[in-house]
């Protein structure tokens, strides 16, 4: 199934699938599962050392550093996400002709807006030099490159880009924009568009040098090519230890480009980017707009912001946080009782009568996990199995029935639920992995699939009762307080986390590092700033498998 599709085909797709039995029929009283010992960690093993393009996201915000305040072309070719995040999809992917196209065109056309402005060149160059000799030339292709390869330039390499500034002076007697070619060449240079991941062998594995160390974190924190003061630390050898890294870890949390870079984990997570494709159908929900799914996404993110930055409070908040932030637009599909006029988005709390409380019941979880005309406890429960509580659903076998089930003729009407758990539950080829998956999105039945709150469907009550792991919930609300309180949820976080910042789906031998993450951020009071602290100080995130010599 293709990300970000909505419709009757994602819907029925799920309908038949087989797997393990997790749990009861929803007409039952869940039993507890027997306790189970978990089997003991692997040895600490870190996974090989890679390549990571530059994200969008991570190219755009660098050579903004590095240039100042220019328009960055948008025809770049968009990022593929990877086991749920575009630094997994940049550590698998190459860059093709076209590609290699537009970084030509964009930095052609970068260095240009640069040096059109005689006060911005002299500001990037720091001088105005007299001519291909003038030393002050050097000492601008040292600083720049530094900066913009994350590492110090070898001698060869500051002659070879003093050489693009001669010949194309010789050639065509302008030393401006010989300057200027020289800057478009490096800004398409595999060393800018790659991060290069190496390492020293220091006995059984290889250790990332500090250079390396600093553009890890860096784009990971901050989004961006090191500054001078990390890439400085660096050469001092401070991030040659845990110590050292926490110090411009903790630095680099208070940039004011950290909260927007790391906001942006949590964005594609909770894969907001498909609100820019949401369908819903406008006959059954006359809310929908042109506006609806970017007010959504600002809401979660508002939240979250507030929760893991504003306050650096328990981010478990965001299961049953019962503050959220609202527009005018989202005020009224959420039938705040309070009047909140415009665009702009203020923090509000929900009646204690409200049935909402975090994630889970926000206009973007639910819209998202839901068809254009109907919901989908199917999606809603997979989303949780996955995604917060990191966890395998088999896909469904090829050769189903994709057809979405209507009434039960016999019986007359029904609720959506009821013909789930007649065509899905009652089906031992297809309760295997609904039972992961249905109870679960039965508690959120009461929001519809806008996320708007409802008490019927079809006509009828809505059953909103549901079970998790063997307990029983009664709606939305009980949902949120297990998901807050299982171990699991603190653990997905961490592990993904940790994903996010190596760009790569962690192998077994990482194990034992995540499960120390999960324990430390556990420790912090659940801080998320102390988590990314945490990760980068990680041995998974300072070591490389040795590999082949």
């Amino acid at each position: 199934m293709g990300r970000g599709r909505i419709g009757a085909l994602a819907f029925a797709a799920l309908i038949s699938c087989r797997g393990e039995i997790i749990e009861g029929s929803s007409n039952e009283t869940p039993t507890p599962p027997a306790p189970r010992t978990p089997a003991p960690l692997p040895d600490f093993a870190p996974s090989e050392a890679r390549l990571h393009r530059l994200t969008v996201r991570h190219y755009t915000n660098s050579v903004r550093d590095l240039l100042g305040n220019v328009v960055v072309p948008q025809d770049l070719e968009v990022d593929t996400p990877l086991h749920g995040f575009t630094t997994v999809g940049a550590s698998n992917l190459t860059i093709g002709p076209r590609a290699a196209e537009q970084y030509d065109a964009a930095a052609q056309d970068l260095a240009a807006q640069v040096f059109a402005d005689p006060a911005r060149r002299e500001a990037l160059v720091g001088c105005v030099p007299t001519g291909v000799d003038d030393p002050c030339i050097r000492t601008f292709v040292e600083s720049f490159g530094r900066r913009a390869f994350r590492r110090p330039l070898a001698s060869d390499e500051v002659d070879r880009w003093l050489g693009v500034v001669t010949d194309v002076e010789q050639r065509l007697g302008d030393l401006d924009l010989a300057l200027e070619m020289m800057v478009s060449g490096i800004l398409q240079a595999p060393r800018f568009l790659f991060r290069v991941d190496v390492g020293a062998v220091d006995g059984d594995v290889r250790r990332y040098d500090g250079y390396e160390i600093a553009a890890r974190m860096s784009y990971f924190i901050v989004g961006s090519t090191p500054d001078d003061a990390l890439l400085d630390a660096a050469e001092r050898g401070e991030l040659d230890t845990a110590e050292g890294i926490e110090v411009q870890a903790r630095r680099l949390l208070d940039d004011p480009r950290a909260r927007p870079q790391l906001i942006e984990f949590f964005a594609e997570h909770l894969k907001l980017d498909r609100l820019d494709s949401m369908t819903k159908d406008p006959a059954v929900f006359p809310q929908m707009s042109p506006t609806l799914g970017d007010a959504m996404r600002r809401e979660l993110l508002l939240m979250i912001d507030d929760i893991a930055f504003e306050r650096d409070a328990d981010l478990r908040e965001m299961f049953d946080a019962r503050t959220t932030f609202v527009n005018a637009e989202l005020a009224r599909l959420y039938q705040l009782p309070d009047r909140i006029d415009g665009a702009e988005f203020q923090k509000v709390s929900f009646p204690e009568n409200s049935p909402r409380a975090g994630v889970l019941t926000s206009g973007a979880f639910l819209a998202l996990n839901a068809h254009a005309t109907i919901t989908s406890p199917t999606l809603r429960g997979r989303f949780v199995r996955q995604s917060l509580l990191c966890q395998d659903v088999p896909p469904p076998p090829p050769g189903v029935n994709t057809t979405v089930p209507g009434d039960d003729p016999n019986t007359g009407p029904e609720t959506l639920r009821q013909r789930l758990e007649r065509l899905h539950l009652a089906a031992p080829q297809c309760a295997g992995c609904h039972q992961a998956m249905d109870p679960i999105g039965f508690g959120l039945e009461g929001f519809d699939a806008i996320g708007a709150y409802r008490t019927t469907d079809n006509g009828l009550a809505v059953d909103t009762t549901g079970a998790l792991g063997g307990e029983s919930f009664r709606d939305a609300r009980g949902l949120a307080t297990l998901l807050r309180d299982r171990v699991e949820v603190a653990a997905c976080i961490s592990r993904l986390t940790y994903r996010y910042a190596t760009g790569h789906l962690e192998t077994p031998g990482e194990s034992r590092a995540i499960a120390a993450l999960a324990d430390e951020f556990a420790s912090s009071g659940y801080s998320f700033r102390e988590l990314v602290v945490h990760v980068v100080k990680s041995d998974g995130f300072r070591l490389a498998a040795k590999g082949e010599e």
